[in-house]
């Protein structure tokens, strides 16, 4: 070996750092750190556990759980699409699974009738009457009447409430049995027609998504046969002028 070799080993091993030492968690003997085992008393140094244990694991699964079914929730909920039905005299939009319950009326008056299958508390209703008598301000003061006289009846406060687009209504909700309604009374075809939209449901949650879509877009057609002076029975044979 040459005088060059043996310098160039000093040299390195001058520039190795010295190991790294750790005390025994069991005898307190300092060991070199990177022992699995302590030399003196053999004890393990490092158990090999998962990160979380069986606990964690359990937590995590739950969470995730969770949070796939809060997202799965939110996602069905922003999906949520609303029939269109359009009739002789009134166009609207249906709840996913409402039934028709095949409402009449009499002549000047168009009214639709729905419920959810099995569950016929969560329901709409709406009626459009030619000329309906004063405002829609005056007519919700005339349920507030009545319901104040209901047994069993609690109401709440007369709202006006403006839909997006500019339609001003006046809502009162009540509840009765243990369903909350959220009755609403507005003006279409240029005033020339009341309309009244009840919306019921055995959960106020969804009383509250159901108001916010449902009043605005039930509309009479301002043409139809229930409203003109067509004879309902035969279309082809009009009445005489009011």
């Amino acid at each position: 070996m040459s005088v060059e070799e043996l310098t160039q080993d000093g040299a390195d091993a001058e520039e190795q750092p010295p190991p790294r030492t750790r005390v025994c968690r069991i005898c307190s003997v300092e060991i070199n750190a990177a022992s699995a085992r302590c030399p003196y008393c053999g004890a393990r140094q490092f158990k090999h556990q998962p990160i979380l244990g069986w606990r964690g694991a359990l937590v995590c699964l739950i969470v995730a759980a969770a949070a796939v079914f809060v997202t799965r929730a939110v996602e069905g909920s922003g999906r949520t699409t609303f029939a269109p039905y359009l009739g002789a005299n009134l166009a609207l939009l249906l709840p996913p699974g409402y039934e028709t319950l095949n409402a009449t009326s009499q002549h000047g008056t168009a009214a639709a009738s729905f419920a959810q299958a099995g569950n016929v508390s969560n329901s709409e209703l709406v009626v459009a009457t030619v000329a309906a008598s004063g405002t829609p301000h005056s007519r919700m003061e005339g349920l507030e009447r009545t319901l104040a006289h209901t047994p069993g009846v609690v109401r709440g406060a007369l709202f006006r409430v403006v839909f997006p687009g500019g339609l001003v209504a006046y809502e009162v909700p009540y509840t009765e049995d243990r369903v909350d309604y959220a009755v609403f009374a507005f003006d279409a075809c240029g005033g020339a027609i009341g309309v009244r939209v009840t919306i019921s449901a055995t959960r106020a949650s969804t009383l509250d998504a159901l108001s916010l879509v449902l009043p605005q877009n039930a509309q009479p057609r301002c043409d139809g046969p229930a409203f003109s002076n067509r004879d309902r029975g035969d279309t082809s044979v009009p009445l005489a002028p009011r």
